[in-house]
């Protein structure tokens, strides 16, 4: 498989799979009968970065491998939690932003979110 211009993966055995990714699994794969790899979202790159990562693993696919996006679209630690079981006003509309945009195909705007996105505050979906 071609690398996509990515370099080598850093494995960390001492931390098991977020929440994010045992959850589905869980439901999905109850018997925890198949090999899991979890990737991260890296904070310190932009949106195009993952964005070219799925393209490069996405041949994978071809090979049977099963390749699951979870968690949450928005993620602001900066804003108090909601517990009445509501979402956030600005989750709701930057997720409705970012759902017209994936169906439409506009992905550059997806990549650039920080930039292309009309709410600022809900936006630091890896911070």
């Amino acid at each position: 498989m071609n690398n996509g211009g990515f370099k080598h993966v850093r494995e960390d055995k001492k931390r098991g799979l977020d929440h994010g990714a045992w959850m589905p699994l869980m439901f999905m794969y109850p018997k925890a009968d198949i090999p899991v790899c979890q990737l991260s979202i890296q904070s310190k790159n932009d949106g195009s970065y993952h964005y070219n990562m799925g393209k490069a693993l996405s041949p994978l696919r071809e090979e049977g491998v099963l390749i699951v996006g979870s968690g949450s679209a928005t993620h602001n630690s900066r804003v108090p939690m909601i517990t009445d079981g509501s979402v956030a006003p600005w989750a709701m509309e930057f997720t409705t932003w970012l759902t017209e945009s994936l169906y439409n195909g506009r992905h550059e705007d997806v990549n650039n979110y920080e930039s292309k996105s009309p709410w600022e505050e809900g936006t630091s979906m890896a911070r």
